[in-house]
């Protein structure tokens, strides 16, 4: 299986790179990890009593360090979908 690695892209443009990433068997269960894990987030800064989020992001790149895919973390704020 491909491994992906979910870099996080900050409010302020930092990325914070993901040094392991994970395998997934497609890229459409890259996406739906990723709006669990931002919905994941989201939820800790809430309870924390931070401000949300919204203008991070996931940046997921393959083996290659090709960028496959662009979460916003305000995507999954907005959207139904697995819960964290």
């Amino acid at each position: 299986m491909p491994r992906y690695f979910f870099h996080v892209r900050n409010q302020q443009g930092d990325l914070k790179e993901d040094p392991e990433g994970q395998e997934f068997a497609d890229l459409a269960s890259v996406e739906q990890d990723a709006m669990a894990a931002a919905k994941e987030i989201l939820a800790e800064e809430l309870l924390r009593g931070k401000s949300v989020l919204t203008k991070a992001a996931f940046e997921i790149v393959d083996e290659n360090n090709a960028l496959v895919l662009r979460f916003p973390f305000s995507e999954a704020a907005q959207k139904v979908g697995t819960q964290p």
